[in-house]
């Protein structure tokens, strides 16, 4: 474990470019050590240091190689979106619907691609729905479509973040524009308090929790995955135990202690600094960095496997424009 962790950190040390990030790495096999070295933590410490590598690859490739790569994401959600499709129509051959405790069994899967639910489909989908308007806007419209009909917080936040960015040039006056983007923001703080899928509340509840968690250690934090394993979130109505808390940041702070989340901020700010006055030639890569932001504070696109992986190598490409 030890000889992987000094391979690992020390691969990302030498070929990782951005500062913010490999600190962010080299933070993250500190914060294993201090937490213990349990092997169940090697899995996050070994998803940071690939997702950081990832995105340094990305940031190398030409205009050409990222047309193709963006080609292969559109490929990959339109695979979704038929999937769904067969779902939808009882058609799916592959999933069966899961066993339940009293009462007969559902008769079909719900849709959800080849994912475990809709929200995970729905983050990916998400990401990946600029790239598909880039490429056609009737692909953008498709994914769309399909967003909203899973009824995810997350789907209407990239189909809101989608249609703004690329109407952009239509909305005149800054100020119209600040009214809009603020409006989005607080329909979706609206909708996560009283209309939320997973029940009115819920969220601020596991918040809550996972707040007072945070105050007895802020400092170091609990170790990667530590949630479910060495601390416990568990929401007394349902008596449901969470291993994820709908919120990137405050996961964050909870595993890795202050530097985690600080870190993360540092790397955002560097590339929001950078962006202004060049946001309109960084094209569809905007959109993403927004809607991949939002789902931040009330999701976990950076848990989901195929999810991080696309915001490793779109955060990568915007990183080599930006250069």
């Amino acid at each position: 474990n030890f000889a992987f962790l000094l391979l690992g950190a020390g691969t990302v040390i030498v070929l990782v470019r951005n500062p913010w990030l490999r600190a962010f790495a080299a933070w993250t096999v500190i914060a294993y050590l201090l937490a213990g070295a349990h092997g169940w933590a090697l899995s996050a410490v070994a998803g940071v240091l690939t997702w950081v590598l990832l995105h340094q690859g990305a940031s190398t490739l030409s205009a050409a190689a990222w047309r193709k790569l963006r080609a292969i994401v559109v490929i990959t959600a339109l695979g979704q979106v038929a999937w769904v499709g067969l779902q939808i129509a009882h058609l799916d051959p592959l999933f069966i619907p899961a066993p339940v405790q009293s009462g007969p069994p559902p008769l079909f899967v719900g849709p959800h691609g080849w994912f475990g639910n809709p929200m995970d489909l729905a983050l990916f989908l998400g990401l990946a729905l600029p790239l598909c308007a880039a490429v056609h806007p009737l692909l953008g419209g498709l994914v769309a479509f399909v967003l909203l009909g899973l009824h995810t917080t997350v789907g209407a936040v990239a189909v809101a973040v989608t249609a703004v960015w690329f109407n952009w040039q239509w909305l005149r006056g800054w100020w119209t524009r600040a009214l809009l983007v603020l409006a989005i923001a607080l329909a979706g703080v609206s909708y996560v308090r009283v209309m939320d899928p997973q029940g009115a509340g819920l969220r601020p509840l596991i918040w809550g929790q996972t707040v007072q968690l945070i105050g007895q250690r802020p400092l170091v934090g609990w170790g990667p995955n530590a949630l479910d394993r060495s601390v416990i979130v568990l929401t007394p109505k349902t008596e449901l135990r969470w291993n994820f808390i709908f919120n990137e940041w405050l996961q964050a702070w909870l595993e890795l202690g202050i530097l985690g989340p600080a870190l993360a901020l540092g790397y955002l700010v560097s590339l929001l600094r950078r962006l202004c006055g060049r946001v309109v030639e960084m094209a569809e890569l905007v959109p993403v960095l927004g809607i991949l932001l939002l789902a931040s504070f009330f999701s976990i696109p950076l848990r989901v496997g195929p999810v991080a992986l696309l915001a490793a190598v779109t955060l990568g490409q915007l990183e080599r424009r930006l250069a």
